[in-house]
């Protein structure tokens, strides 16, 4: 019994500890625009609750007709904002997108410790608290992060279901599902693990539908109650949603995905998971525990709870990385469960007892109950259960966390410093006259923020090469005085599609060799850096061009990462070039 509680008491104080870690992450520099809503996606969101009034105006089909998201994260933020009355509601929705993701952080550790045990639970929540990817995402209150925790409690109660079989885990599986569905439709791939959940039920197929019922009627209720218009306005809401697929898709296309023209599908949002998402140890384990997770389901039947993981990573994970759009962010409903199999897979392969051996000493391991065993030297092996503890836990365990944890923290540093937008137009305000003719990119911010006394014309970079686009790129460039580059849109897209766009690739280079009549004269940017070392991302990486020597960071240590997806700098950290003539 004393044994017990003492690992309890110990369950408990790693679980405080993760979560008070993972709550420091993500509610660290939550005004990191300095409140100009940098995130397009999160602006959106926002501006359609700001624009709810009670009673008379609910609908967010009046406020943005072409609204394709769940209306509940709209919801959730025009009731909160009108609880914390003077407060900007864009802090209000990352207040709570920083909460939900300390949320997803507890369910992790509840579905890892149903489905493996409570030390991978504790672990996978620990993983999750120390992935990049959940951290970045948590400063943007968008239907992304709503989404995986919601999927994340309807994964938690189809594992009761699969297991125990009970009504109330099947309602309440179906209502998390629900609010999923509410949040983001893509969440519609959640009737899999709840019908592996329903298939794997004893008492015949009547107890098999009596529990598909409850669950689908309680989905609905939770998706009609929380997307009342949704439902009132479907051929509207079913319109905007067949719309995103298309974009998703590839079907439709838009200037702001673009940028996936020549990747590889799988690969490329891999690429991206371990390069900074999940970071290259983390990664790594997470994938190889899913394919672990996959071969050990062909070799043996898998557990009831193993079913319904397999019936939702593998489905998600083709269907994600198949899609034209493969934005990092859309794996944030699976990456919890990754971390689940990561934690698994170090777990399950560790020795089945500490090895505490000694040479030439035979050991009893109090702590692991485990009996006297022979040291491997005296069986003419060296210390090899020894060295693979260490391995395993070394490689498995400890590398993933500490590389993660010091990820992390080099990360949250860009929220010291002004958003680059900010000190940019700091700079304009200071060394540009009023009534200068600024140049900008068209799908890109437009600088200075305060256009009050200047000019401000739009480079139609984004659309097709022809005559009428050059005639107006070469009248605003002839009039122009300064030329803004906000960040990589424009630029990391275009110049890499030269058979698209042959006139733009030349003209970036031109532009960046200083061969228009500009030269750069400022660049703001704010770096990931833990002490002396930078992690620098490059989004001029395999182009003909370099950036102005003034863009590159001054620091002892510089890591370059490469060219990473442009949603993980434009938003909280874009590199702002100025040209001036």
């Amino acid at each position: 019994m004393l044994v017990v509680r003492k690992r309890g008491a110990w369950l408990c104080a790693g679980l405080i500890a993760v979560l008070l870690v993972a709550a420091a992450l993500r509610f660290c520099g939550l005004e990191w625009d300095g409140g100009i809503g940098a995130h397009p996606d999160e602006r959106y969101v926002v501006g359609v609750a700001e624009g709810l009034r009670w009673p008379n105006r609910l609908n967010p089909f009046e406020v943005a007709p072409d609204f394709a998201y769940g209306h509940l994260p709209v919801y959730l933020l025009a009731l909160a904002a009108g609880l914390a009355r003077g407060v900007d509601p864009l802090l209000v929705g990352r207040v709570l997108a920083a909460a939900f993701d300390v949320g997803t952080v507890v369910l992790t550790f509840a579905l890892g410790r149903r489905a493996y045990g409570e030390r991978a639970g504790l672990l996978a929540a620990a993983f999750v608290a120390l992935m990049v990817l959940h951290v970045q995402q948590a400063h943007f209150y968008t239907a992304d992060v709503l989404l995986a925790f919601f999927t994340l409690g309807a994964l938690w109660f189809a594992v009761r279901l699969a297991e125990r079989g009970r009504s109330r885990d099947a309602a309440l599986a179906g209502l998390w599902a629900g609010l999923a569905l509410g949040s983001k439709f893509s969440a519609g791939l959640l009737a899999l693990p709840l019908g592996a959940a329903w298939a794997g039920l004893p008492g015949g197929s009547g107890a098999r539908w009596r529990r598909a019922l409850e669950s689908g009627a309680a989905a609905l209720a939770a998706f009609a109650l929380t997307n009342p218009f949704a439902v009132l306005a479907f051929p509207t809401f079913w319109h905007n949603v067949a719309q995103q697929a298309g974009i998703a898709r590839g079907a439709l296309d838009v200037p702001y995905t673009r940028q996936f023209h020549a990747t590889w599908p799988y690969l490329y949002p891999i690429e991206q998971q371990l390069r900074w998402g999940m970071g290259w140890p983390l990664g790594l384990v997470a994938f190889g525990g899913l394919a672990y997770g996959v071969w050990r389901a062909v070799r043996e039947p898998p557990r009831r709870a193993e079913w319904v993981l397999l019936a939702w990573s593998v489905p998600v994970f083709a269907f994600a990385g198949a899609l034209y759009a493969r934005f990092p962010r859309y794996w944030l409903p699976l990456t919890p469960v990754l971390a689940v199999y990561a934690a698994h897979l170090g777990m399950r392969n560790l020795p089945e007892r500490c090895p505490t051996e000694t040479f030439g000493k035979v050991v009893r391991n109090a702590d692991c109950g485990g009996p006297a065993r022979e040291s491997p030297l005296k069986r003419g092996v060296r210390h090899v259960g020894g060295v693979r503890y260490i391995l395993t836990v070394s490689f498995l365990i400890y590398f993933p966390l500490i590389y993660s944890l010091l990820q992390c923290l080099a990360f949250v540093n860009i929220y010291r410093s002004p958003h680059p937008w900010v000190a940019a137009s700091e700079w304009l305000y200071e060394h540009v006259p009023r009534g200068a003719v600024v140049a900008v990119e068209q799908w890109d911010h437009p600088l200075p923020l305060d256009t009050s006394g200047y000019e401000v014309r739009v480079l139609p970079v984004f659309d097709e090469d022809g005559p009428e686009k050059w005639a107006a790129m070469e009248e605003t460039l002839a009039e122009a005085n300064v030329v803004v580059v906000a960040s990589q849109r424009g630029y990391g897209t275009l110049a890499r599609w030269p058979a698209r766009y042959p006139r733009m690739a030349h003209y970036y280079r031109a532009l960046f060799e200083s061969r228009l009549g500009f030269k750069p004269v400022a660049c703001f940017g704010r770096y990931p850096r833990l002490g002396p070392l930078v992690l620098v991302d490059d989004p001029a990486a395999g182009l003909d061009f370099v950036l102005p020597e003034s863009c590159r960071p001054t620091a002892p240590l510089v890591w370059h990462l490469g060219r990473l997806d442009e949603s993980f700098s434009v938003y909280d950290h874009p590199l702002v070039v100025v040209w001036q003539r």
